[in-house]
């Protein structure tokens, strides 16, 4: 069995929304980002980690939210990614 592309996010009341792209996740975004300009500008806002990269919404980034984020990894990798929300909202 392989590694989902697994993208994983948590808010809390206050803070700015986080996300951590696991390992596969980070190396399709970065693959993709030759062909795919909006991959190549996620490749650009997201902070590589040894574990696969952070991405952290700001309001410098207009636009760039976990949820576009999550729209675009699934129109790219639709059985293959998943959002994983550990925010406990229902």
């Amino acid at each position: 069995m392989t590694t989902k592309l697994q993208m994983v996010t948590r808010s809390v009341f206050g803070r700015s929304n986080k996300a951590r792209l696991n390992v596969p996740l980070m190396s399709a975004v970065q693959a993709s980002g030759r062909l795919c300009e909006t991959c190549e500008d996620i490749t650009k806002q997201v902070d590589s980690l040894p574990d696969g990269g952070e991405f952290i919404e700001a309001a410098s980034f207009p636009g760039k939210t976990v949820q576009r984020l999550d729209a675009h990894f699934k129109s790219h990798w639709k059985t293959e990614y998943e959002l994983v929300d550990l925010s406990g909202k229902p």
